[in-house]
């Protein structure tokens, strides 16, 4: 279930901030991640209550791919541009609804949980450790829905 939860964690991941990130893994550009509305231009979701805070996709359309997965591994993924935008980079993961198919369900429900989220280095000045990375990563969680955030 971990790998079928990792493409909505890509589809997810694909509206952080100003960027996409549209390679997980060894995979080529959406490959393994569903394509974003915001692929050509970095756009935002300007409405947090829209549903495309989710996934950023007015058509829920399948990856040509799936990535397997170990949980508790560490899973990268590659940002265009590099992180530039000061803030907290997060990731969330979903489980597929029983009945549901990975490549066709569009991310609806309270099915969303945080593996990662991180913390502002504090000091003269306020940064971000991802701050100027183009390859963001994350350790999956080893089983249910973890308690805490990990960071690698």
């Amino acid at each position: 279930m971990v790998s079928t939860a990792l493409v909505v964690l890509g589809t997810i991941l694909g509206v952080n901030g100003h960027y996409t990130l549209p390679k997980v893994g060894t995979g080529s550009d959406w490959q393994q991640v569903r394509k974003a509305d915001n692929w050509q231009n970095n756009g935002f979701v300007g409405d947090v209550s829209s549903a495309q805070i989710r996934c950023f996709q007015s058509t829920t359309a399948a990856a040509s791919a799936s990535l397997n997965v170990t949980a508790g591994s560490s899973v990268t993924y590659y940002a265009s541009p590099s992180i530039y935008h000061p803030g907290p980079m997060q990731f969330y993961l979903a489980r597929v609804p029983d009945g549901q198919n990975v490549n066709s369900w569009n991310g609806d429900g309270a099915v969303w949980f945080k593996v990662y989220h991180e913390q502002p280095n504090f000091g003269a000045q306020l940064t971000w450790p991802s701050n100027g990375t183009f390859r963001p990563a994350t350790l999956l969680p080893i089983s249910g829905e973890p308690s805490t955030t990990r960071r690698i």
